[in-house]
């Protein structure tokens, strides 16, 4: 290779080289996609702000705005009506428009009364009706728990009258029963004292019959004991009454016969 073209390669090796260099410097200096959309989302953010701040800016002014007129004509000096304009404390202006303002806003003013006032009777003949309702009601219990008590104590009257004159009809009854045992009673004592005159007189052989009426807990040998002073009088006793044992009962009456 002679010399001019190693001197040729050379050149071009180092041309090449340079711009390689420059290519990569070049592509170096340029920003990345990413960078790129970054930039240009910040732009279109920077570009909407704007426009957003004004509108946010203009609703909370509005709202701000409406209310400073609406307290600026509430301050405002109540117009003295005079035939076709209303008079204010500083300066007169035509009446046609205020008027009629005036004129609706007391017109609705007595509307609301109007209808408080309907509302207020309404809710009162309501509670009056309520109360009414209740004290019926109320005098309804009232009377229901009256006849109730009276029919109560009427069914308590007539058990107790029914009770009485069941108790007078028994006590009548055993007021009979005593006076019936007491004639029965009587009668038999009226017996047993004509048997005891008949028996006290003398038998045919010489014996005086004594009627003994028996106690309670009373023996054949008592008797004999009381009327004989010994035991020999059991047989005796038996005899005339025609035992065939000692066995005697309560209120059985006995023949006693003594020796005159």
């Amino acid at each position: 290779m002679s010399r001019v073209q190693k001197n040729e390669n050379e050149n071009d090796q180092a041309g090449e080289l340079r711009s390689r260099i420059e290519r990569q410097k070049a592509k170096s200096s340029l920003p990345k996609r990413s960078k790129v959309h970054q930039n240009k989302k910040k732009k279109s953010k920077v570009k909407k702000f704007p426009m957003i701040q004004l509108l946010a800016l203009f609703f909370i002014l509005l709202p701000i705005g409406f209310y400073t007129l609406y307290t600026y004509l509430q301050g405002r000096p109540v117009p003295v009506v005079k035939s076709d304009q209303v008079v204010f404390s500083e300066e007169s202006i035509p009446t046609t428009a205020t008027a009629d303002d005036l004129n609706e806003k007391e017109s609705a003013k007595a509307k609301a009364e109007k209808e408080k006032e309907e509302a207020e009777e309404k809710a009162k003949t309501q509670k009056e009706a309520k109360e009414k309702a209740k004290a019926q009601q109320e005098a309804e219990e009232k009377a229901k728990a009256q006849k109730e008590a009276d029919e109560k104590a009427k069914a308590q009257r007539e058990a107790e009258e029914k009770a009485k004159a069941q108790r007078e009809a028994e006590e009548k009854a055993k007021a009979q029963q005593i006076a019936d045992e007491k004639a029965k009673k009587a009668e038999t004592e009226k017996q047993k004292a004509s048997e005891n005159v008949q028996a006290a007189k003398p038998d045919k052989e010489g014996y005086k019959v004594v009627l003994h009426t028996v106690q309670g807990e009373e023996t054949l040998f008592r008797i004999s004991m009381n009327y004989y002073k010994s035991q020999e009088g059991i047989a005796l006793i038996r005899e005339w009454n025609g035992l065939n044992g000692n066995e005697i009962s309560k209120g059985q009456v006995l023949k006693i016969p003594i020796k005159k």
